[in-house]
């Protein structure tokens, strides 16, 4: 029995046999002669050391290991297609791989029609997902990411974006807070008293400037899992962005604070979230697609 020198060509002709419910019919489908199907059958059911087909009946039918072996067979052919078709599209420009870089910022489940569509388009390329607060322009730049979806805040102009979203901030706290059992408004020096939790770039230090501090005292930390976490278990206040704290709120879990003014204005900073690539690297046809339609449309599965 020698399995080694098992061919596509002869899985291909089994089932074709089986689909076409005759050795015949298999021939016409393959525009080949019938005794060339014969022997094919012959030479597989010799290498497995087993009979495939019954041929007592005026039709060949499966046997029990034919049976058997049948869906192992269809799965191989299938793999080869894919694997053929995943070929030609590489040669073609496909990717192989889209990295796309996320903000916490932006809620994942707001993207999952997109990243449905993405799969049901392109099924043989794959989807690093990277997901973070920080860094993300300067890794388009250098290629470690192909496209990203993150805040358009100071970018450098070598990036290309389109407007996907944007994400309204909203101070909150644990609703044993102190500043959520305050009556009214929350004026700014009561802001400045109580601890706030800030997001902060790893990347810089203790010298980097203060965007959106209101309070005296601060906790700062990298990522808002973290920032979310200690604002539920009530160790301060902070502002977090509203789709990711939505559930929290009407839970109870975490209390929105009416703030009366806020760097001179009457509510917390609105960021544009915008769909990015790097000018002088476009992405492949795969992640221009994801890219128009993170930008302005979706993406219409084939």
């Amino acid at each position: 029995m020698d399995m080694d020198s098992l061919t596509i060509d002869q899985l291909m002709v089994f089932t074709a046999a089986v689909d076409q419910g005759s050795f015949s019919g298999a021939a016409r489908a393959l525009n080949r002669a019938q005794s060339a199907i014969t022997y094919s059958i012959q030479k597989l059911e010799d290498q497995i050391g087993t009979p495939l087909f019954d041929r007592n009946d005026y039709r060949p039918t499966l046997t029990t290991p034919g049976k058997a072996l049948l869906p192992r067979a269809r799965r191989i052919l299938a793999d080869v297609n894919e694997f053929r078709g995943q070929a030609k599209a590489m040669v073609r420009g496909l990717e192989a791989e889209v990295r796309l870089g996320l903000s916490e910022l932006v809620p994942i489940a707001q993207l999952a029609p997109h990243l449905k569509a993405f799969r049901a388009r392109f099924p043989t390329v794959a989807l690093r997902i990277v997901r973070q607060s920080f860094g993300m322009s300067e890794m388009l730049i250098e290629g470690t990411l192909d496209i990203g979806l993150l805040v358009d805040l100071e970018l450098p102009s070598v990036l290309d974006r389109t407007h996907h979203s944007a994400i309204n901030l909203i101070a909150v706290a644990a609703p044993d807070h102190a500043l959520a059992r305050a009556v009214g408004s929350i004026t700014s020096d009561m802001l400045r008293e109580e601890l706030q939790i800030v997001l902060t770039d790893p990347r810089q230090g203790s010298t980097s400037p203060d965007y959106g501090i209101a309070a005296l005292d601060s906790w700062r930390v990298t990522d808002l899992a973290t920032k979310h976490t200690l604002l539920r278990e009530g160790l301060g206040w902070g502002s977090m962005p509203e789709p990711l704290v939505s559930a929290d709120i009407a839970a109870g879990r975490l209390v929105v604070l009416p703030v009366e003014r806020w760097d001179g204005s009457d509510h917390l900073p609105r960021f544009d979230i915008v769909a990015a690539h790097y000018r002088q690297r476009p992405p492949g046809p795969a992640g221009t697609e994801l890219l128009a339609a993170l930008g302005q449309g979706v993406l219409q599965p084939t």
